[in-house]
């Protein structure tokens, strides 16, 4: 979807992209330890359960603190780090030999970064949005129940969060109190998590060591430093809006349904409550 994003910026705010800046600082946190990486299945569209996609989600562990972030978005910030220039990114953009991958996920979620927080940042066409949360959000019930998954001894625990019930299992195996996306609070490395529904299915795939030197980071933008609830709020106001902007831009009836028939689809997100 990168792609199809950056036309609608084009179409949108031709101004602003003319002064995209290519020269953010980088916020180097801790070094990594460790880089799990997990399969995320779901169902987009509450009304379609046949219709499953599927991405791929990178969890960077460090020694106090990770950052949960999709591959694909992973891949394209480390791409944008390259270009120095609007020129550049149009030449890269036009280029039939050059990709950028696509995703449905453009935050970072950093834990215990500051000490207790959780810290999401997202990238949004109205800008890049930043919210904390406590670390706290999970009141966990650990089950006697255990299994083994992926090679590795697990335990099942259950718990409430964003208007869902989800199951986790947890590994003591590996000994870090972190999970996919905002999970966390257990006493071992989360490596399968889902609602009871079925909506939403977290697999680690694998967990390695980096090759090298490797550091949790991001890019220093003039964040829109926000609540969880506002922004949530900002973020269903633009997909509202969204087709009256493509209108007024000038945008072709084809594009305005086309991102018309895609927001309706996207129906069924995981937290079903911001508060």
């Amino acid at each position: 979807m990168r792609n199809f994003l950056l036309l609608i910026a084009l179409l949108l705010n031709l101004s602003a992209f003319a002064q995209l800046r290519f020269d953010y600082p980088i916020k180097e946190i801790e070094p990594i330890e460790l880089i799990v990486t997990f399969s995320l299945k779901y169902q987009e569209d509450s009304l379609n359960p046949d219709f499953i996609r599927q991405e791929d989600m990178l969890l960077f562990i460090g020694k106090k603190t990770s950052k949960f972030t999709s591959s694909d978005n992973f891949i394209f910030d480390t791409t944008m780090r390259r270009i120095s220039s609007v020129a550049e990114l149009q030449s890269f953009l036009s280029d039939p030999n050059k990709f950028l991958p696509r995703t449905s996920f453009s935050y970072n979620i950093f834990k215990n970064y500051p000490k207790d927080k959780i810290t999401c940042i997202e990238h949004t066409l109205d800008g890049t949005f930043k919210y904390e949360e406590s670390i706290d959000l999970f009141n966990w019930e650990l089950t006697g129940e255990t299994d083994t998954i992926g090679g590795y001894k697990a335990q099942k625990a259950l718990s409430d969060f964003g208007g869902r019930k989800w199951i986790a299992w947890f590994s003591s195996e590996i000994p870090y109190n972190d999970g996919p996306y905002k999970f966390n609070g257990l006493p071992g490395l989360i490596i399968k998590a889902y609602d009871d529904r079925n909506h939403y299915l977290f697999e680690m795939v694998s967990v390695e060591r980096p090759p090298q030197k490797l550091m949790i980071d991001y890019s220093v933008k003039d964040f829109i430093e926000t609540t969880k609830e506002n922004f949530f709020r900002a973020k269903d106001a633009f997909r509202v809006d969204i087709v009256n902007r493509l209108k007024a831009s000038g945008a072709s009836s084809e594009i305005q349904q086309k991102m018309a028939r895609g927001m309706k689809k996207e129906n069924n997100p995981m937290e079903l409550k911001r508060k």
